[in-house]
Parts: C-alpha cells; structure tokens; sequence
C-alpha cells in the first residue's frame, strides 16, 4: 500500500514537473512572437487590395476591401496605395475605374472628392526639379518612379579637366521623361532607340535650398547627366541629399553668360 502511494506521488510530481514544463514553452513562445513583431514594427506597413472584382462607379464597402502587410521599402514602388489607416475615409465612395480582385488599391481609383487623396506625389517641404539627361546612357526600363538613384555628371573645377562627380547621392525618382506611374504597365512617355527604352530627363525630390543650388551647378556640366541605380535592398539615407561638397562653389554661381550678366547684345530694360 505505501509503494502505491509513493508511486502515485511520483506521478503527481511528474505531471506538475509536465505541466510547469508546458507553461514555461508557452510563454517561451509568446516572448519569441512578442520579440519578432517588435522587431517588425516600423519595417511593415498595411496595404489595402480589393477584395471583389469592381466596376465604375461600384461605391467602396468594408466588405471590398482586405489590408496585408508588406515591407515599408517594397510599398514605395507601388505608387500611391491606399493604406490601412485610410479605409474610413474612402468607404461609401465610387471608384473612377474597373478593378479586379486582388489588384492594389490606388488612389488614382477613386474620385477626386476624396478627402485624404493625395495632391501629388512630392513630399511636404521638398519640390520637384527635372533634370536633362544624357539619353544614350538611359537605364531602360529597370528605373522605376520611387527609386532611389545618383545624379552623375562631368565638370571642370577651377578650371580643371573635365571629371566625373557624383552631384547628389541618393535621391528619390518621381517621373521619368516626364510620365509617372502607370497602375503597373510598362514604362511609356519615352523613346525607342534600337530597342532601347531612353528619356532626356528625370524628374527628382530634393530640398527647395537644393534646388537652386543644383540649377546652378548643372550649367557647369559638360553634356546631359547620366544616373545610377541604387539597390531597393538599401536603407534610405538620411538626412536630405545635398550637393557633393567638392562642387559648393558652383552652388551660388551659374556658369556661361548669366554668370556675369546677360549676353552681348541684349536689350535690358529698367
């Protein structure tokens, strides 16, 4: 009878031991999923997707609508994608255009009375500057609205020879040749050269300081500007781009007849 006793105790013990056990995996567990979506936070943003094919003037119901995450960097290259945050402002209104099931929502898909559709596409405090380029050294269709690229150019400084600068590092693409995103179909708005996809400018965010600072120093350039195309894996740079340091003395001074007034022989008038 005591060995039974005793026996039954052992297995009381176990089967707590078991059970502490199992608690202890559980929040293990938790901790590792609370750890991991901390992690996530500020890389993961909320995307909406319709949820039904839509026709024109289908008016917007919950219903519709499904939210998934997506990284923040991959979001950029979508365009102007309705966010999660956003849903309760566009419920009960059309959409401008046919949409089909598992598509984006854009905002281009709704009406312009929307109340938090965006204006534009340039940040608040920045504006928009193109910039010529070089079309035999266009990159094609691999450039993309939202990339970020450099802007390259030759210069003579103090009256050197010509060398190449990286004139601004980093700096976000909103157009190329002048068109924007198109919902996802190939680039168009530019020309075909022997198969080749090129355009003589892009259109770039910088500050309005830079701005006037980057008018200046492409009067120095020798030819049109030529980019690089910047990794989408790397992390944007911080702060706003500037002017390569090394070009600062071109910043307040265009170069040229403006430089000193305008050209021989013409009329001014007070």
């Amino acid at each position: 009878m005591a060995e039974e006793q005793r026996a039954g105790g052992q297995s009381v013990w176990l089967l707590l031991i078991a059970l502490g056990l199992g608690l202890l995996v559980v929040v293990i567990y938790n901790f590792h999923i609370y750890s991991v979506r901390k992690a996530a936070e500020g890389q993961t943003v909320y995307l909406v997707r319709v949820a039904r094919d839509m026709k024109v003037n289908d008016i917007i119901e919950r219903k519709d609508l499904e939210a998934v995450p997506i990284r923040k960097k991959d979001a950029a290259k979508l365009g102007k994608v309705v966010r999660e945050e956003q849903i309760t402002a566009i419920l009960d209104d059309p959409v401008l255009q046919s949409v089909r099931k598992g598509n984006w929502l854009l905002w281009d898909y709704l009406t312009p009375s929307s109340r938090t559709r965006p204006k534009n596409d340039v940040d608040e405090g920045k504006v928009a500057v193109a910039v010529p380029l070089d079309p035999e050294r266009s990159l094609g269709t691999i450039l993309r609205q939202n990339d970020r690229v450099n802007i390259l150019g030759r210069v003579s400084v103090d009256g050197g020879p010509l060398k190449t600068y990286r004139i601004l590092e980093g700096v976000r693409v909103l157009a190329i040749g002048g068109v924007g995103p198109e919902q996802g179909k190939p680039l168009t708005g530019v020309t075909k050269l022997g198969g080749m996809r090129i355009y003589r400018s892009l259109t770039i965010q910088v500050t309005p300081e830079v701005s006037l600072q980057l008018a200046n120093v492409l009067t120095h350039v020798s030819g049109g500007c030529y980019v690089e195309l910047r990794s989408s894996e790397e992390p944007e740079p911080e702060g706003d781009p500037k002017i390569n340091a090394a070009l600062q003395k071109m910043t307040a001074r265009p170069s040229g007849p403006t430089a000193g007034g305008p050209p021989p022989g013409t009329i001014t008038y007070d």
